[in-house]
């Protein structure tokens, strides 16, 4: 089984949990030492990424709520310097943001190159949460009710978008963490019954458990409409969240090594240079 088989196509859009517990036949221990060796790699890869300055990296995470998203992030780029990554949350639209077209918000905060920026959440969100509740369109401007052309619209505007981004030398990584409602659900009640998670709980995450149907029609449609061959979709089982980083984790290596990032050459010296760092190297600088 390779990675390849976890990529969102028109065949094969949600991969299970049983997809992908065979591929790491450890205990859990190991498993997070794995996860330790890998983190390291991309690590490496970032340094190398930042000090080339010829590429941009974005990563694009989306899921529903306790889906494990936030963990993902911290777990996965752990060893990476954190001057190289940037990671942006994206809430409800404030209404300057509601007043610009709907990529607007998230076009300034792509990432520079030599960057890596992490999406949590992002314009995704317009074609997911707004078509759970299209009368939040209205903060937009837009009237309903609302044509299945607009949301075709929507789709290709995304596509344009990321093309041109691919085009400016940016890569982009997308994750659908692709969690199930019953694990949903035991995640949102130990927010609830531990202290120190109590503080993200929220009624509304069990509101919208309530529309799981109507989420999940809207991921299988901008899947099947935005998963394109350079900028295809991630889509990773969420239930065992040790599994689930290791492949994010995977993955990147995989995509970032594409891009064979090296360290710049080093530069020539002058011999008033040179001179300088024989004193540096022999401590006679101090002096």
């Amino acid at each position: 089984m390779t990675l390849n088989t976890y990529i969102s196509t028109n065949k094969q859009l949600r991969p299970t949990q049983t997809d992908i517990s065979n591929r790491y036949q450890k205990s859990d221990k190991k498993l997070k030492k794995l996860q330790s060796k890998l983190s390291k790699i991309l690590a490496d890869l970032q340094s190398r990424i930042q000090a080339e300055e010829k590429h941009a990296v974005l990563v694009i995470f989306q899921a529903m709520d306790a889906a494990g998203k936030d963990s993902t992030i911290r777990n996965v780029f752990r060893e990476c310097d954190i001057a190289g990554v940037d990671s942006v949350s994206f809430k409800q639209p404030s209404k300057e943001e509601s007043a610009h077209d709907f990529i607007w918000r998230c076009s300034k905060k792509t990432p520079k190159k030599g960057g890596i920026t992490i999406f949590n959440r992002s314009y995704y969100e317009e074609v997911l949460v707004v078509k759970v509740h299209p009368q939040w369109l209205s903060a937009q401007n837009i009237s309903l009710p609302l044509s299945q052309r607009f949301w075709e619209e929507r789709y290709e505007s995304i596509n344009h978008y990321e093309t041109h981004l691919n085009n400016s030398g940016t890569k982009i990584i997308k994750f659908m963490l692709d969690v199930s409602q019953e694990e949903q659900h035991r995640r949102l009640i130990r927010r609830y019954e531990t202290p120190s998670k109590k503080w993200k709980f929220s009624t509304g995450d069990i509101k919208e458990s309530k529309r799981w149907s109507d989420y999940q029609s809207a991921f299988d449609g901008l899947l099947k409409s935005t998963s394109t061959l350079n900028n295809p979709w991630h889509v990773i089982p969420a239930d065992n969240k040790i599994l689930m980083r290791l492949l994010v984790t995977e993955i990147l290596i995989q995509q970032l090594q594409k891009l064979d990032p090296n360290y710049p050459v080093a530069p020539s010296f002058s011999d008033k240079d040179l001179m300088l760092i024989k004193e540096l190297l022999s401590g006679d600088i101090l002096n």
